[in-house]
């Protein structure tokens, strides 16, 4: 097993720096700085030399040994119930090794003595030198020196689970050839120590402000080396808090402690709930002697003693006049007492103008409070101002502060100051010890002028129109300088007038227009041209318009055909008047697609239409259906009230697909007339071509157009004389896809 940093690398360092401690005073050489026991195997390849930084730690004729010399010390705590088995082989079998084994758990390293002696032995001389330690084999638990009793070997020894066990390792000889350490006999006895530290225990928690101190307690040992204050938070009211983590142990030269006090920095502040957290802040914090890390834990508590004290000698106030007297009480606050004068009663009787403090102390803080006293030595005086017309949105500060004193307003309120919002009457009484005084004032609101004069006034003929704008606190002025709200007018023209107050001006410009009675005439019935639209436009002005479909408005737009009516009403009477209007029908003539035409076919020529109108052919004919026998291109032109309309048709000649096959071929290779095929200017689909010879034999048989027959045989020449041959194709003749099949005879010539 490969050995963890301390064992052999550390033992060489030490004696190369002359045991020099690395773990504070105590080094592995004391008990305090014991190596934990985290494996099977421990090899020390050279023995120190020496008892170590703490002397005395074994006391003569407390155990077996002759105290401990040249020693190294290994710690461990049982997980386990079992038996503990370990063997030390010199590596020099004639140097004699002693040992002696300590029960920790309730003691510690100042503490080795008898009572926690568990096994022992100190066998030497002949015979006894080379391995001893405890084994199966072994006999008993104490072996004094020498080679008598026991012998080297002690019995096995029984361990209690979560126990601390400490060896002293002394080499008697004091060569410094070292030795082996082997724990690998212990029988389920769980030394080797792989399970996380827990907290066991959380005490002297803070009960009320100004405590600054906890103590955690963790159910196995933690390496001093790897505590972290940083490790340790408390969050909670008052904060932020850091805590500085003091072990005794620690402190004392010990490599390792299971309780540690906890400094909070600042004292608890304030009452309220907190939680202390334990977590490592990296790999090498809160670690056991074996390397295991504490798990996170988190403990919640409560604080509930405030820190501050509470105090209120009441409100600043006055003496009514000179000489009155008014005591401050500060009694039930606290246990001691300052005031500004440095009397220390509960109360401080007050006579003159000034301001009064206290400092009340008890025991969990300190409170202070003042309070200002007023002498009213004259009557008060109070001026609201004079009455005053205000605009919409104003407002007024009324202030009647003289200082401490009673102060009545007209609505009952009790403050210093009022503020003006609304037209009424305000006023105020103010008291104090030397006096009375009232004031009143009004204030009245100047209301929108809220004229919405038209632009346009249409009357009938002979009516009045009677105009008044009269408004409080306006003054008016017309175009032609009148200044009366009030203006009759009984004729057509043009108005002005300009109305002000202190807090708008408002100009107005006006016609006034007297109807003569108004004629409405929508027009004569119309035939409109398909897409054409007609505005109705009765253009009576002040009037109102329903038109057939309720429309309102003072124009129609006409899209479709229809009897359209509009009722006008005027100031002075109501209209009516309809009018019909039509629509053409669009010219809808079609020739049809362009065609085809065979030889001594005729074809009739439609261009007739749904509307009443004009037909011109290019031949100059003037009837809209035609009659034609032949190939060409035909115009027509079409023409209506409203458009006209061109349309043309192309008439090809029908087209005729002949398919040649010859009567005689000679296959001789002189590049004439060498194989039998059919000829045709189309193309031959669906097309299969088979010959025969005169006995009805198939000579030759094809699906591809264009290949002919050769006059061979399977490969030999045909014989010079008469064959039949059958073709079946497919041609399109003007579009139109015609099947046929031809058979003939055609002569091979050699």
């Amino acid at each position: 097993m490969t050995n963890k940093l301390y064992p052999s690398a550390i033992t060489l360092l030490l004696l190369l720096l002359g045991i020099q401690d690395l773990w504070g005073q105590a080094g592995l050489q004391d008990c305090l700085g014991a190596i934990p026991v985290c494996q099977d195997t421990y090899t020390e390849v050279n023995s120190p030399v020496g008892d170590g930084n703490i002397p005395n730690e074994i006391i003569p004729g407390e155990t077996c040994t002759a105290g401990e010399l040249n020693s190294i010390w290994y710690v461990f705590t049982a997980n386990q119930d079992g038996l503990l088995g370990f063997l030390i082989t010199p590596n020099n079998l004639d140097d004699d090794y002693d040992w002696a084994l300590f029960d920790l758990t309730n003691g510690d390293c100042d503490d080795l003595v008898a009572e926690n002696l568990v096994s022992c032995n100190a066998a030497g001389g002949t015979g006894c030198h080379g391995q001893t330690g405890c084994s199966a084999s072994g006999i008993g638990n104490w072996t004094p020196g020498g080679c008598a009793g026991s012998g080297p070997i002690n019995a096995l020894v029984p361990m209690t689970a979560g126990n601390t066990y400490v060896l002293m390792v002394s080499n008697w000889t004091g060569s410094d050839d070292g030795y082996t350490l082997d724990f690998s006999e212990s029988t389920g006895l769980g030394v080797f120590d792989e399970t996380p530290p827990l907290v066991e225990d959380v005490n002297f928690l803070p009960q009320s402000c100004g405590d600054n101190m906890m103590e955690v307690t963790f159910n196995e040992f933690l390496q001093c080396n790897s505590i972290n204050d940083a490790a340790f938070q408390l969050a909670g009211p008052g904060g932020p808090y850091t805590i500085d983590a003091f072990s005794a142990g620690c402190n004392s030269g010990s490599g390792q402690d299971k309780t540690f006090r906890l400094t909070i920095d600042p004292p608890i502040q304030s009452m309220g709930d907190y939680t202390l957290t334990i977590m490592a802040q990296s790999g090498t914090d809160l670690l056991d002697l074996c390397d295991n890390q504490v798990e996170d834990f988190s403990f919640p508590f409560t604080v509930d003693v405030p820190l501050d004290v509470e105090i209120d000698i009441g409100r600043d106030t006055s003496l009514v006049c000179a000489g009155d007297e008014l005591i401050l009480d500060a009694s039930g606050a606290g246990n001691s007492f300052l005031w500004e004068d440095g009397s220390t009663n509960p109360t401080l009787t007050v006579t003159n103008a000034g301001v009064y403090s206290v400092t009340v102390t008890d025991d969990c803080g300190i409170g202070e409070d003042e309070v200002e006293v007023f002498v009213q030595q004259v009557p008060p005086t109070v001026d609201l101002g004079v009455d005053e017309n205000l605009c919409p949105g104003d407002t007024r500060f009324l202030d009647a502060d003289n200082g401490i004193a009673f102060y009545t307003w007209q609505d009952g309120s009790s403050e210093t100051s009022f503020t003006v919002t609304n037209t009424g009457d305000y006023a105020v009484t103010v008291e104090n010890g030397c006096g009375t005084v009232e004031d009143e004032v009004n204030f009245t609101y100047v209301p929108p002028l809220n004229l919405n004069l038209a632009t346009e006034y249409v009357l009938c003929l002979g009516d009045t129109l009677m105009l008044d704008i009269e408004r409080p606190f306006a003054d008016y002025q017309w175009g032609d300088g009148t200044v009366s709200p009030q203006r009759e007018i009984t004729a057509d023209g043009s108005f002005a007038v300009t109305v002000t107050t202190i807090c708008e001006t408002y100009e107005a410009r006006f016609d006034a227009i007297f109807l003569v009675d108004p004629t409405l005439e929508l027009g004569d019935d119309l035939v409109l041209c398909p897409n054409d639209s007609l505005i109705l436009e009765p253009g009576i002005p002040g009037a109102d318009y329903i038109w057939q479909d309720g429309s309102t408005a003072d124009r129609f737009v006409v899209t479709t055909p229809d009897t359209y009516q509009v009722t006008i009403s005027t100031a002075c009477n109501d209209l009516i008047d309809s009018v019909r209007i039509d629509y053409l029908l669009p010219v809808t003539t079609d020739l049809g697609r362009d065609t085809f035409l065979c030889e001594e076919q005729p074809f009739l020529l439609d261009a007739t239409t749904a509307v009443l109108a004009n037909y011109v052919w290019e031949d100059g004919s003037l009837d809209p259906r035609r009659l034609v026998f032949g190939p060409g291109e035909y115009i027509v032109s079409v023409k209506s009230d409203c458009e006209t309309v061109v349309d043309t048709l192309s008439i090809v000649p029908c087209e005729i697909c002949q398919v040649y096959m010859p009567n005689a071929f000679s296959p001789n290779n002189d590049g004439v007339n060498d194989e039998l095929f059919p000829q045709s200017p189309c193309d031959l689909a669906d097309y299969e071509m088979v010959v025969y010879d005169r006995w009805g034999s198939q000579v030759y048989q094809s699906t591809i157009p264009g290949d002919g027959w050769n006059g061979r045989i399977n490969g030999d020449l045909a014989s010079q004389g008469t064959y039949v041959w059958f073709i079946n194709y497919t041609v399109t003749e003007n579009g139109i896809p015609r099947k046929a099949q031809d058979r003939g005879d055609v002569v091979l010539l050699r």
